[in-house]
């Protein structure tokens, strides 16, 4: 019988950095994958020759010394990535309906700045407002300044801040406070309960420098998974966990699909937390717990567009954009009938060129309910009725770009799609949720998913843990790999590098 000192569940960023962590501190580590390729949100596929990213599309922090990139020096990542810069004088543009100003989102803060005043003149004070509360809200959140993390605590008055509070502290101006808001479509934010923590973790990020993977973020689980063989770990696809074995309050091994039993001393889930439940028996664990991560509310998933171009007929676009109707994203109506109400598209970097565009990427906000009828049926074989479905909001997706890039559609040669279900099949997410569990400021502790479970064994990992995105999940992996090795120990090793 095969033993190992932690098993880990689900190949997405959070369970190979867990599985990485661990490895590189000496244990011996199982990475299991349901399916038969690892990645989670890294995964890219290819079509017609284009490769396309599934989740992950650019991040941030990644000159030398920032945040992300001394936790990808750990994980020695720097040398080997392949990386581009987006546009300094603006990674994001935000775009409204009825205003053809283009509004950019700089890097640098003095940059930021800047740029938008050249929007908003009178409005000086307000950015400058806005900025040094992002920098003291990140200052205060554990994990960015690794070098002085004693404890993972965060103040329940950090929580409890809600991102609206500060925009509409800083302006009355209806406009710029929708171009701030843009990054609320980076983890599908809602105004009336988005904690201030999770919009400033996300906009300093980027703000500090900005970079997108060329030819696909795939390259980064490879290399996670790589890391983790080379430091005598293993990796396992087509291995899905069906139960865990439990005794008492502890897990003794997970079973797989195919009756296979894997015995391990800790286990770590980077499975939503709903479906890691699923597989723990009733009787194992306290109902009240179970109803309670049962019932939190997830983020929307999203209605994914994928463009093949015309050759060297379109230019590649070192940037981000964001276009969202005439009332922006706080005056969303959030209905299906006005879909899609906003969208974010962008050129995928490829090392085949960086003139043009080989592809287009176009993401807009989509409600499981709309695809739920073909719940329980299988990729490429949910029938007719679900073809037509999607190629309708492809058309309606298409036609809405075309009014912002006029002569689009005559460069297109071909596209493919995804909706929240195709999301929730490769990657286990409950309702095909694209940022899992949301975070409400209105009710904080309530949402606030701990790295430890009432299985004493058992541990969360992902990015329903702490925050969204690279960064986030990454963060969370190293507290739950605390857990097992100790935070002021690990966070030592790699603000040290």
């Amino acid at each position: 019988m095969t033993k190992y000192d932690a098993v880990v569940i689900g190949s997405g960023l959070g369970g190979l950095v867990s599985g990485f962590i661990l490895s590189k501190e000496g244990m011996n580590v199982c990475v299991l994958e349901q399916h038969s390729k690892i990645g989670g949100n890294l995964q890219t596929f290819t079509r017609d020759g284009c490769i396309f990213d599934t989740g992950m599309h650019y991040i941030g922090s990644m000159n030398e010394g920032q945040y992300l990139y001394k936790y990808f020096k750990y994980f020695e990542l720097t040398d080997k990535l392949r990386l581009k810069k987006l546009d300094i004088e603006g990674y994001d543009i935000i775009t409204f309906d009825h205003d053809n100003t283009e509004y950019r989102m700089a890097q640098g803060y003095e940059n930021f700045i800047a740029a938008l005043l050249t929007y908003f003149p009178e409005e000086k004070s307000g950015l400058e407002r806005y900025t040094s509360t992002i920098k003291s809200v990140v200052k205060g959140f554990p994990l960015y300044d690794l070098a002085e993390v004693d404890a993972f605590t965060i103040d329940v008055a950090l929580l409890e801040q809600c991102a609206m509070s500060l925009l509409n502290d800083v302006t009355d101006n209806k406009r710029m406070k929708n171009v701030l808001a843009g990054a609320f479509s980076l983890y599908a934010g809602n105004p009336e309960s988005t904690p201030l923590y999770i919009h400033a973790c996300t906009r300093d990020s980027l703000i500090n420098s900005s970079w997108r993977p060329i030819d696909g973020s795939q390259q980064i689980a490879d290399l996670l998974a790589e890391g983790i063989r080379k430091y005598g770990g293993t990796v396992l696809t087509s291995s899905r966990v069906k139960e865990f074995d439990i005794s008492s309050e502890k897990a003794d091994a997970v079973i797989l699909e195919n009756g296979e039993k894997i015995f391990a001393d800790n286990f770590i889930s980077n499975a939503h937390p709903v479906s890691t439940l699923n597989m723990i028996g009733e009787g194992k664990i306290k109902k009240i717990y179970r109803k309670r991560i049962i019932g939190l509310e997830n983020t929307w998933g999203v209605f994914s567009l994928y463009v093949i171009l015309k050759k060297d007929s379109f230019p590649y676009l070192n940037k981000n954009y964001f276009h969202y109707n005439a009332n922006g994203i706080l005056g969303a109506i959030n209905n299906v009938e006005h879909w899609p109400e906003n969208y974010y598209f962008y050129t995928p970097a490829t090392s085949n060129t960086d003139k043009y565009a080989e592809s287009i990427v176009v993401l807009a906000d989509m409600k499981f309910e709309e695809v739920s009828q073909w719940l329980g049926t299988k990729v490429n074989k949910r029938g007719e009725s679900y073809e037509s479905f999607k190629k309708r909001k492809a058309e309606k997706l298409l036609d809405t770009l075309e009014k912002r890039l006029p002569g689009i559609r005559e460069k297109v040669v071909k596209y493919y799609t995804s909706t929240p279900l195709t999301f929730s099949d490769y990657t286990g997410t409950v309702e095909g949720s694209a940022y899992g569990i949301m975070k409400n400021c209105n009710d904080p502790l309530r949402s606030i998913i701990l790295p430890r479970t009432k299985v004493s064994n058992l541990f969360f990992t992902g990015q329903n843990i702490n925050l969204h995105g690279i960064l986030g999940v990454t963060a969370s992996a190293v507290i739950t790999c605390s857990e097992i090795i100790g935070l002021k120990y690990l966070t030592k090793k790699i603000s040290n590098g």
